[in-house]
């Protein structure tokens, strides 16, 4: 009998264990430049490079002398709620989509049927937040870790995407739409000596008439990024 006990605690275990060792940061949410979200991945979830999150390198950075981790400034504050900050975001993105529509249309509805910069309901997106653990530098294309340290530094953002690749009222495709955010990177980015570097974020998406005229006057979300 023992050793049959002693058999399923084993094989618990070592479930348990390659669950861990398997989770891939952000593999419930896939966003383009995006992987993982502090909120929900395990600490130690596996990134783009094959390697688990460096949580023991953010912490130690956070501790240094930097500009954004030094143990001074890390007093001068408390933590907010990860929560409230997240329903602060959401809250405060749907106000400024209401009054964004409103003002085009006359009238309100939903965000979750709106299309950022195209009149009303021709591509249904929905949004949320997340703290990604990983993006992709805009400035070098090259992977780089966002510095998440729960609960003293959760960079979170909005991000909103297209549910639909066809337009719901007139023929044509819905296009996803990037803005760029600035994040604390590590290592250092090119941007600033404190480690900021810009990652593309989905910020909706636009409707693109089947028929219509090409027009290569459509804004560049590097044209955003100031000095670029």
């Amino acid at each position: 009998m023992w050793p049959a006990i002693e058999f399923l605690v084993a094989l618990v275990c070592g479930v348990m264990t390659l669950a861990s060792v398997d989770t891939n940061c952000g593999s419930n949410q896939p966003l383009k430049y995006l992987w993982g979200d502090a909120l929900s991945d395990p600490p130690d979830c596996i990134g783009p490079g094959g390697k688990p999150y460096p949580t023991a390198s953010v912490a130690r950075t956070f501790r240094g002398g930097t500009t954004w981790g030094s143990s001074r400034t890390g007093r001068s504050f408390s933590p907010l709620d990860p929560l409230l900050t997240q329903r602060t975001l959401l809250h405060n993105y749907q106000l400024a989509n209401d009054a964004a529509h409103s003002s085009r249309t006359g009238r309100k509805y939903s965000p979750r049927d709106s299309c950022g910069g195209t009149p009303a309901r021709l591509c249904k997106t929905r949004y949320n937040t997340t703290a990604p653990m990983y993006g992709v530098s805009l400035t070098s294309g090259q992977p780089v870790t966002i510095v998440q340290k729960f609960p003293d530094l959760l960079q979170q953002v909005v991000f909103e995407v297209c549910e639909s690749s066809e337009c719901d009222v007139v023929r044509g495709e819905c296009t996803q739409t990037y803005v760029p955010y600035l994040f604390l990177v590590i290592p250092l980015g090119p941007v600033t000596l404190t480690g900021q570097d810009y990652v593309l974020v989905e910020s909706g998406c636009v409707c693109k008439p089947k028929y219509a005229a090409p027009s290569s006057s459509e804004p560049s979300a590097i044209s955003a990024i100031p000095q670029l």
